[in-house]
C-alpha cells in the first residue's frame, strides 16, 4: 500500500505534486473565509477553474502517452500539443495559486510587518528608497518603469519557452522547476510576514504623484488602491526581484548571449520596485537571497525527484 502511495505521488512531477498539495490550503481557506469581511469572492471562481484544469491535466498525463497518438499527423500534432501543456500548465497553476494566496493572506495572519521592514531598510540604507527616489520622478520615467514592472510574467515566458523552442530539455526543466519552486516559497513568505509595501504604509510622506501617460494611469488603476492596500499581502521577499534574478542566473549558466541581452531589462524591472512604492529595499534583498538558494537546490530537489520517479517506475 506504502509503495502504491508513493509510486502514485512520484508519477506526478514536482511542481505538479506540489501544485495539488497547495490547492488543499486554498480550498481550506476559502471555506474558513469566505464569508469574512475582505474576502474576494472571485477567488472561488479562480479555485474552482484552477481544480478543473488541474484533473483536466491529469487526463493529458494520460493521454500524452497513448501509442495510437503516433499513427497518424493529427495524431503527432495532437501528441506535441499534449507534451507541451504537460510541461507549462503547471506555471499556470503557480500563478493561479498566487492570485488567490495573496488575496486570503490578511485574513488567515492579519499582522502586517511593514513598520519592521521600514525599520530595516532605515538600518542598512539610512533612508527609505521610495522616499529618495522622489527626486527623479518624471512622467516618461514613470511610463518606462510600469512598462518594466509590468513585463514581469512576459520576462518568465520569454526566457522558459526560449530554452523550450531550442530543446534545452534539462535547462528548461531545472530553470522552470527553480522559477515555480521559488513561487511558492514566496507564497509561504507572505503567509508569514505579511506587509502592504510602502505605496500605502507611506503614502502620507510621498510629495510627488507618480502620474505618466494614459496607458501608464491605467496600469496604474488596475493594480489599485483598494485592493492593494486591503487584499494583498504580496511585499516579503519580493517575487518580482527574485524570479527574475534566478532567470538571469540561468541564463548566464545556459544562454550567456541572452543573458547579457536581458541583464539591463532585469536591472529596469528591480529598480522599477522600489521607484513604483511596491517595495521595501529589504524585500528585495530577501527575494535575491531565495534566489540564489533555489539557483542551486532547485536542480537538486528537481533530479532527486526524477530519479525517485523513474525507480518507482520500476516497481
Amino acid at each position: 500500500m506504502t509503495a502504491f502511495r508513493f509510486k502514485f505521488i512520484f508519477k506526478l512531477r514536482l511542481e505538479e505534486f506540489l501544485a495539488l498539495v497547495l490547492l488543499i490550503p486554498m480550498l481550506f481557506f476559502m471555506i474558513v473565509y469566505y464569508d469574512k469581511e475582505g474576502f474576494r469572492e472571485s477567488n472561488i471562481d479562480r479555485f474552482l477553474i484552477t481544480g478543473l484544469i488541474f484533473f483536466l491535466f491529469l487526463g493529458i498525463i494520460k493521454l500524452k502517452d497513448l501509442k495510437i497518438l503516433l499513427i497518424s499527423k493529427i495524431g503527432r500534432l495532437t501528441k506535441i500539443t499534449l507534451d507541451f501543456l504537460r510541461e507549462t500548465l503547471p506555471f499556470a497553476f503557480c500563478i493561479s495559486i498566487y492570485t488567490n494566496m495573496h488575496d486570503m493572506v490578511h485574513l488567515v495572519n492579519p499582522n502586517d510587518i511593514d513598520a519592521d521592514l521600514i525599520a530595516w531598510d532605515e538600518y542598512l540604507l539610512g533612508f527609505q528608497p521610495a522616499i529618495y527616489l522622489e527626486q527623479y520622478i518624471m512622467p516618461g520615467l514613470t511610463d518606462f518603469m510600469y512598462f518594466s514592472y509590468g513585463s514581469f510574467l512576459i520576462y518568465i515566458l520569454l526566457f522558459t519557452m526560449y530554452l523550450y523552442v531550442r530543446k534545452k530539455n534539462i535547462a528548461f526543466r531545472e530553470t522552470l522547476v527553480s522559477i515555480i519552486l521559488t513561487f511558492y516559497i514566496g507564497y509561504v513568505g507572505y503567509i508569514l510576514f505579511p506587509a502592504v509595501g510602502p505605496k500605502f504604509t507611506m503614502s502620507h510622506l510621498f510629495e510627488t504623484s507618480l502620474s505618466g501617460s494614459y496607458i501608464t494611469d491605467r496600469l496604474s488603476f488596475l493594480m489599485n488602491y483598494e485592493i492593494s492596500e486591503y487584499t494583498r499581502r504580496d511585499c516579503f521577499p519580493s517575487l518580482h526581484n527574485g524570479v527574475i534574478f534566478l532567470i538571469l542566473l540561468f541564463a548566464f549558466k545556459h544562454e550567456k548571449i541572452y543573458a547579457y541581452i536581458f541583464f539591463p531589462f532585469a536591472i529596469a524591472l528591480f529598480i522599477s520596485t522600489l521607484y513604483l512604492r511596491y517595495h521595501y529595499f529589504v524585500d528585495m534583498i530577501a527575494g535575491f537571497l531565495l534566489a540564489i538558494i533555489i539557483f542551486f537546490l532547485g536542480p537538486i530537489i528537481n533530479n532527486y525527484w526524477e530519479k525517485k520517479s523513474f525507480e518507482y517506475k520500476l516497481v
